[in-house]
């Protein structure tokens, strides 16, 4: 393009003066694209931080803009040798999960009508993913993490005296729990950031609150609480401040309901219930769901057992129902399959680790799904599906009244024992 401007200049100075007038603002308009601004790439992310894999970023591109024309087209590499994404609108946010850990340098690249381009770079860390569980190897129930390879154990600065731990789903950067208030006697609902490690406890609480989980956008938690009189689900909204109210949401008595669960995908709760269709559940409870919308809630699954809040008795810890536990139900990261706790007959023995299909409404042994033997003869309870979800994790009975947390690797059958020293329980559910 100079080329050619230059020849052209020297062509017109060979024509008349009145002439040469006229094709200054020609050759000037024959030149633009020699003579305009590039773009400029801006890129921006959320959430900030260094988070576990796997990890939904959202990539920000509106703050990209030309000077003096308009961007037409853009290219997005994430670092991680996926493909990248392209466009043409920059104010469309760009969502990308990162699924290893690792150190990724994204890189924006942007294009105006004129053909110019320009470049923006940022970093991107993710941690590997881990197991948060509960162990009272100091003495109280306090909170550890572990790596799924079961390396790089560590305890996490959290309150004292915790019980029913959940993550809060995708940056799991939030752990709610259910403390022992020593003052009152009940279990209070508790928030700690993973990162300050700072806390936060509701303060509308009388009765007790166990077993939170996480609603899917994050701005809610379902929990079981004793306060009407008989154990039901409530909600409260996050975050919380002085006063804030809680509102039941089941009404399931006569009969029990534990142990809520919110998809990661929807709005949809399952919990546990002694109610089964018209009468009590079969062999003491059953899964019951309330998809998201719908007036009331429906029987899900109801086995010959006990099915979902089921426990080799550690439930007394919280003033459950005798025949109500502490395990909770776990949603794949599909939130098309449930693993739960029961003792039906046709297991391995004693509490096994089952898996419901949400589609083919139909249960499955955790041995048959894994394709090896993560249920014995010991108890298994208390499933956790890890967020990659290629794997679950669960509690094991290792005999003598002590419990460890082992790990299945869903596509090879491998279990692991994950945990270590003393009793070590209730890995703390993804609450993506």
């Amino acid at each position: 393009m100079a080329a050619a401007c230059v020849k052209e200049v020297k062509m017109t100075r060979k024509v008349l003066a009145g002439m040469l007038l006229l094709a200054v603002p020609l050759l000037l308009s024959a030149c633009r694209g020699f003579f305009t601004q590039a773009p400029v790439a801006v890129l921006d992310y959320t959430p900030k931080g260094t988070f576990e894999a796997p990890i939904t970023v959202t990539f920000d591109l509106s703050g990209s803009q030309d000077p003096d024309g308009t961007i037409v087209a853009w290219t997005l590499d994430f670092g991680d040798g996926t493909t990248p994404a392209s466009g043409t609108d920059v104010t469309v946010p760009v969502e990308h999960t990162y699924q290893a850990e690792g150190t990724y340098t994204v890189t924006l690249e942007v294009e105006d009508n004129a053909g110019k381009k320009d470049q923006a770079s940022l970093i991107i860390t993710v941690a590997a993913p881990r197991v948060y569980f509960i162990s009272d190897r100091f003495g109280g129930w306090t909170v550890f993490r572990v790596k799924l390879d079961a390396t790089e154990e560590e305890f996490i600065p959290t309150w004292m005296a915790e019980i029913t731990p959940a993550l809060r789903w995708n940056t799991r950067d939030k752990l709610a729990a259910s403390l022992f208030d020593w003052g009152g006697g009940e279990w209070d609902l508790t928030v700690t950031d993973l990162t300050t490690f700072a806390g936060q406890h509701l303060d509308t609480q009388t009765y007790s609150e166990i077993q939170p989980t996480w609603h899917y956008q994050e701005d809610k938690l379902a929990f079981a609480s004793d306060q009407a009189g008989n154990w039901e689900i409530w909600t409260v909204e996050y975050p919380w401040g002085i006063g804030t109210a809680v509102s039941q949401l089941t009404v399931q008595t006569p009969y029990w309901a534990l142990a809520p669960a919110y998809s990661p995908v929807s709005g949809d709760l399952v919990f546990v219930s002694s109610k089964g269709s018209g009468g009590p559940a079969n062999g003491g409870s059953a899964l019951w769901i309330w998809y998201a919308g719908d007036p009331a809630p429906q029987l899900l699954h109801d086995s010959s057992g006990h099915d979902g809040a089921v426990d080799p008795g550690l439930g007394i810890v919280a003033g459950l129902p005798a025949d109500g536990g502490l395990s909770t139900p776990a949603w794949s990261p599909d939130g098309r399959k449930i693993a739960y706790t029961s003792d039906r007959a046709d297991g391995q023995g004693g509490l096994d680790i089952w898996i419901y299909d949400l589609d083919s409404g139909t249960a499955q042994n955790l041995n048959a799904f894994s394709g090896g033997t993560p249920n014995t003869a010991a108890d298994e309870f208390d499933p956790w599906w890890v967020e990659t979800g290629d794997a679950i994790a669960f509690v094991r009975d290792v005999g003598g009244g002590s419990y460890q947390v082992y790990l299945v690797e869903l596509d090879t059958g491998t279990v692991r024992q994950l945990s270590s020293a003393a009793d070590s329980i209730a890995p703390a559910r993804e609450e993506p």
